[in-house]
């Protein structure tokens, strides 16, 4: 991978960190009743912590494609955040239930999980990549439950 295309994919990552961080809080707002305490640096914790933890699965492990690799589980967040956009708005607009707003966010969730396993399997890289990707969002739901 030549210099110029490492550095645009490492910029895409912090862009795509950033949006997906502002996108995440604004949903945890629409959602007090299970976020009660959410703020913008516990997202962009988690947003950034989920590719050093992705990063050092990789090194510790595979030793390959760390960049490659990093910018499709960032652009599958981003994509997941972008679709988050459209159910914010709807619950602006209709103050729609909880249950619904649950709903379309675990729709989404899924989607995300099947793209993840997708990408994964694309670059030819271990589908435990995508185990190690939903368990470090898993380990984070007490952080922003409490």
């Amino acid at each position: 991978m030549n210099t110029d295309s490492r550095t645009y994919r490492l910029v895409y990552i912090l862009i795509a960190t950033i949006i997906s961080s502002i996108v995440l809080f604004y949903f945890a707002k629409a959602i007090p009743e299970l976020i009660p305490n959410d703020n913008m640096i516990k997202e962009v914790f988690m947003c950034s912590g989920q590719i050093f933890w992705q990063d050092t699965i990789l090194m510790l492990c595979i030793k390959k494609k760390m960049i490659i690799y990093l910018y499709q589980m960032i652009t599958v967040s981003l994509l997941g955040s972008l679709l988050l956009i459209p159910l914010l708005i709807i619950h602006q607009q209709l103050d729609i239930s909880l249950k619904i707003r649950i709903g379309g966010f675990l729709a989404i969730v899924l989607g995300m999980i099947i793209d993840h396993f997708r990408r994964v399997k694309k670059l030819t890289l271990p589908s435990y990549l995508t185990i190690t990707w939903i368990l470090y969002r898993a380990l984070w739901l007490p952080i922003l439950l409490f």
